[in-house]
């Protein structure tokens, strides 16, 4: 990835497999990595080129996500 960017979320721990799922269909649009699954911490490594799709796709996400 050229110039990689963070987003960092919480989510609920159960959330955690389904945005994961989410991002392994959008093939290269973000890496996601758990920091810490009790707490629903969770890393998106994505490009300024996909931030504004990731970004888009987080915030109508049915469920509850807070941004760090």
């Amino acid at each position: 990835m050229n110039n990689p960017l963070k987003i960092l979320i919480q989510v609920e721990p159960r959330d955690i497999s389904y945005i994961n799922k989410i991002f392994e269909g959008y093939d290269g649009l973000a890496v996601v990595t758990t920091l810490n699954r009790q707490e629903g911490l969770i890393a998106l490594t994505v490009t300024p080129e996909t931030k504004i799709d990731v970004l888009g796709i987080l915030y109508n996400f049915p469920k509850k996500i807070v941004f760090l």
